[in-house]
């Protein structure tokens, strides 16, 4: 026979045990590393990129969804 049980025992199980979960979470990351891009890349790489790069930037300073606010500042809204 199954077992039933009602929506607001799952929500207030998962209220009661969050907090605890969440640190052993943090307490696990924390002992391991962040993994590192250990590969330099080449040249032709960075170019490629900074090419791809500039040409999104410069597409959506042309559909309007980038704006200068500031000499130095942008504002970017992907939702317009």
């Amino acid at each position: 026979m199954m077992r039933s049980i009602k929506m607001t025992q799952i929500e207030e199980n998962i209220k009661s045990r969050r907090q605890k979960v969440n640190e052993q979470i943090q307490i696990r990351k924390a002992n391991q590393p962040r993994i590192r891009r250990t590969r330099t890349r080449s040249l032709d790489e960075r170019i490629a990129l900074t090419k791809i790069t500039h040409a999104s930037i410069e597409r959506a300073k042309r559909d309007g969804k980038m704006k200068m606010i500031g000499r130095r500042k942008m504002y970017y809204d992907p939702i317009d």
